[in-house]
């Protein structure tokens, strides 16, 4: 709520507009009442708000990363919908804290000691948390001194989860000297860290390396040797993670794996993250997308947006819903016999081309836009009703794979 009050009054000073997004997980019976409530008190103060619901069944497990992610995703979908320019999040400076701590007991790297980030990219929205120095104290304050009630989620004091637990050891951790401002001040050490190996990693990318369109990586081998270690290990580790579609970094035991690949060889090519790795004397190292077992079909819905395998974004604006699959090499051989006979043989090994997206819509057709000779319905890649588009999860990555796309066109220029 606070964070509500204090945008909705910049916005009016500014200019500008906001709208709250509640979301309603579902997880507890009182959930929807209390969504209801929130969204009375701002219509009442003149702020506009949707209640977004996440409808799916529930996991038993991983409860709290299911229910982030698919906050994520309802609020990513609305802003678009909206046109937003931006998502602002109420992270505080006690949530800095409890995340420091929860990874200084994962044993991270410096990345992770970087904490919560100020400001992010999140399927081409950015995303802002500009309370994350302020303590709780004065955001209750804040709502007191405006006479403003908030929602106490239950789910804060339940020990199940690890963040509660942290939050209840705080005493502790005071006592010795890591307060939340310690935990803080140590978190933007570590975040301008991160920020300047962001930005050298993804110059480094652009100039020793490919990200395609198409979701796959080539590199030049002896650019990459090059590379300090920790700069190397973390540019693997974002570049797995980016093509294997991962929702977390590959594990150090497989980077090491990886590591030791590249400098001893011991086979034609490594599986790992969800990857397949090998080398060419032409091409350099490849990195590309693994086809996994198990990647089930999924529905996109008319005229809306589906975040396929974690690394693209389907565009469907026909009027009916469609399924989005992986290629496969039964939809590979089917474009292969659809193909012009006079066209381009395929120029990308098996391996990238099966996993890559295809659409099938309810007449039966497929529609592949990586491959455009062979579309079975040629108005489709004319009039923009399908648009796939492969967005990094990593974010440097994603600013490399920005910035030489842009490079590109200016080239055509």
């Amino acid at each position: 709520m606070a964070l509500c009050l204090l945008l909705d009054r910049w916005c009016r000073t500014n200019g500008h507009r906001c709208r709250a997004l509640i979301v309603d997980h579902g997880l507890r019976t009182e959930s929807a009442a209390e969504a209801s409530r929130v969204s009375g008190w701002l219509q009442a103060r003149g702020i506009a708000s949707d209640i977004l619901r996440w409808s799916p069944v529930k996991p038993v497990a991983g409860v709290q990363a299911s229910a982030r992610a698919a906050r994520f995703a309802l609020m990513t979908d609305r802003a678009r919908e909206l046109g937003a320019r931006g998502i602002f999040l109420a992270h505080h400076l006690e949530d800095q804290a409890e995340t420091m701590v929860m990874r200084l007991g994962r044993d991270s790297g410096p990345d992770g000691l970087a904490g919560i980030r100020m400001r992010q990219m999140h399927a081409e929205i950015p995303v802002y948390r500009p309370l994350l120095g302020t303590p709780p104290q004065r955001l209750r304050a804040h709502c007191l001194a405006q006479a403003q009630a908030w929602v106490e989620d239950p789910s804060n004091r339940d020990c199940r989860f690890e963040r509660v637990r942290v939050r209840q050891e705080a005493a502790g951790r005071r006592a010795a000297g890591l307060d939340a401002p310690v935990l803080h001040r140590v978190a933007s050490a570590f975040s301008r860290l991160r920020d300047w190996s962001d930005g050298e990693l993804a110059a480094f990318l652009r100039k020793a390396g490919l990200l395609d369109p198409r979701g796959f990586a080539r590199l030049d081998p002896a650019a990459l040797v090059g590379l300090p270690f920790p700069l190397r290990h973390k540019f693997l580790s974002g570049l797995l993670q980016s093509v294997g579609g991962g929702d977390y970094p590959p594990r150090r035991e497989s980077l090491a794996r990886l590591e030791r690949w590249l400098s001893e060889g011991g086979g034609s090519r490594v599986t790992l993250a969800g990857c397949l790795v090998w080398k060419t004397e032409k091409d350099g190292i490849w990195i590309v997308r693994e086809t996994p077992r198990g990647l089930r079909p999924r529905t996109v819905g008319a005229g809306s947006v589906l975040r396929w395998d974690g690394r693209f974004d389907v565009t469907w604006r026909e009027d009916r819903p469609a399924w989005v699959h992986m290629l496969t090499r039964d939809g590979d051989r089917r474009l292969r016999r659809l193909r012009h006979p006079a066209g381009p043989a395929p120029a990308l090994p098996e391996s990238v081309r099966c996993s890559l997206p295809a659409v099938t819509d309810l007449d039966g057709r497929l529609f592949a836009p990586h491959f455009p000779e062979t579309w079975t319905d040629t108005a489709q890649s004319k009039d923009g009703r399908l648009q796939i588009e492969f967005r990094p999860a990593v974010s440097w990555v994603a600013d490399a794979f920005r910035a030489s796309r842009d490079d590109r066109a200016g080239a055509k220029v």
